[in-house]
Parts: structure tokens; C-alpha cells; sequence
């Protein structure tokens, strides 16, 4: 099952007044967890003619993540569907889990409704073999 894991760091700027990590800064620990399974899948990372709007997120925290700590931000695919996809994302800190959450998006090209994820291999040839590799791999993937 692909996974990919982001080393990070917490920043001051990613905590509330109380010192804590502010419930935003996971997602966007995921999302920089995300970009960069799809850089290491070879997805086309520019905006263009496809494009991954989010649909669903949520997120469990469990333990507080404070300034400086180190952290690890994992991603994999978790259900895949014919129109969209979810990551199941966790963030460790310590040996502990602190966070988890599951981000669900759609494939949709320009303004276009929602189709299928597989029909995106059809959108042009600039990234149909990105596309295509991300789609296979992903239905190879075991959901956990």
C-alpha cells in the first residue's frame, strides 16, 4: 500500500494562545503529506486540467502537539471509490498518535461535474499517464 510519511516540525505560528496546535495546522501538515505522495507518484502538481477539491474532512485529536515538537505525517489511501478517493492521515508524535483523519476529494476537470476518477485518464495527454499511474497504484492499495 502506498504511504508517505513527512517529517515536520510544529511552529509557533501553527498554535493557538494556549501554546497548542491549532486544529487548522493538521490539515495543512496533510495536505503538505499529500502534495508529496503525489510528487513521489509523479502526478501533475500545477494546477490545470485536473483538480482535487476536498468534500469531506475530519479530523480525531487525542493529545495536545505543543511549538517545536517533531512530528511525522502519514498518508495512504484508504477507500477508493469511482468518483472520489479517501486518505487516511495520522500524525505521530513520540510514539504516540495524537491525530488522526480521513480526507475525501473528487476529480473534476475545469468546471466540469464530477465524473468518474478513471475517466480523468482521458483528459489530455500532458498528465493521463500520471493519472493512470495513481489510479492503479491506488487500486492496488489495501484499505486499513
Amino acid at each position: 500500500m502506498p504511504e508517505h510519511r513527512e517529517r515536520l516540525r510544529v511552529r509557533w505560528v501553527d498554535t493557538d494562545a494556549s501554546g497548542r496546535i491549532h486544529y487548522t495546522a493538521a490539515f495543512r501538515y496533510f495536505e503538505i503529506a499529500e502534495f508529496e505522495l503525489l510528487r513521489a507518484l509523479g502526478a501533475p502538481l500545477s494546477r490545470g486540467e485536473v483538480d482535487f477539491p476536498r468534500v469531506n474532512v475530519a479530523a480525531t485529536f487525542k493529545k495536545p502537539l505543543t511549538v517545536d515538537d517533531c512530528i511525522e505525517v502519514r498518508i495512504r489511501p484508504g477507500r477508493i471509490g469511482e468518483r472520489s478517493i479517501t486518505y487516511q492521515c495520522e500524525i505521530h508524535h513520540d510514539g504516540d498518535l495524537p491525530a488522526r483523519s480521513g480526507l475525501s476529494f473528487f476529480a473534476v476537470s475545469g468546471y466540469d461535474a464530477v465524473k468518474p476518477i478513471k475517466k480523468y485518464w482521458e483528459v489530455g495527454q500532458s498528465c493521463r499517464s500520471s493519472l493512470k499511474r495513481i489510479y492503479r497504484l491506488l487500486m492496488q492499495s489495501k484499505p486499513m
